[in-house]
């Protein structure tokens, strides 16, 4: 599914990774571990096409990530941000802006609900509710529009223990997905198929 080949990344003297070779397949996660600073994020970026690496070859699903095929393995990613500055200002309309069908909504809200957030807490604006429960409801959107590989940055990093357990229980639920996370979270690296300390 994601396959990085002799992959080597760095910016001025910051080295991020020198020829980095992994192959992850279909159903397996993937935690990028390590200090801040340490280009946790800029690897998920690389996966987006959004930075290019400095030698070596990323493929996904079997599309070399190029010019020809940035489009078509973007429709297969969904990424959660660590920082989360939407042009929105609640749950409800993050779901307008993403243009969710009837199918995916009813995954919204099923997600809503296994990740602990009250009812009401849709309706919400952001600015009225935690910075953990907003992180939730973004990925309860992220969650429902069952795309098949994930890019989760930073992912528990807001949560207290119990919301962590929660969002445990839902991505472990997700057995067809292939998930690639950053974190330092204990929690989180136990759960994960594979870690990769940078």
């Amino acid at each position: 599914m994601i396959k990085f080949n002799n992959v080597s990344l760095k910016f001025d003297e910051l080295v991020i990774c020198e020829d980095l070779s992994f192959e992850l397949n279909q159903g397996e996660s993937l935690c990028l571990s390590g200090p801040s600073g340490k280009g946790k994020s800029s690897l998920l970026k690389l996966i987006l096409g959004i930075i290019k690496p400095n030698s070596g070859q990323v493929s996904i699903n079997g599309l070399e990530l190029n010019e020809m095929y940035i489009g078509e393995i973007r429709k297969q990613i969904i990424w959660l941000p660590q920082n989360i500055h939407l042009p929105v200002n609640s749950g409800n309309e993050l779901l307008d802006l993403l243009d969710c069908d009837q199918n995916n909504q009813n995954l919204y809200h099923s997600y809503l609900d296994q990740l602990g957030i009250p009812v009401n807490g849709k309706d919400k604006l952001f600015t009225e509710v935690s910075g953990g429960q907003k992180q939730r409801i973004v990925l309860a959107a992220c969650l429902s529009l069952d795309k098949p590989i994930l890019l989760l940055d930073e992912p528990v990093s807001a949560l207290d223990d119990q919301s962590i357990d929660l969002v445990i229980d839902v991505i472990n639920s997700l057995k067809d997905k292939t998930i690639v996370s950053t974190s330092h979270n204990m929690k989180w690296l136990k759960h994960c198929s594979r870690i990769i300390e940078l």
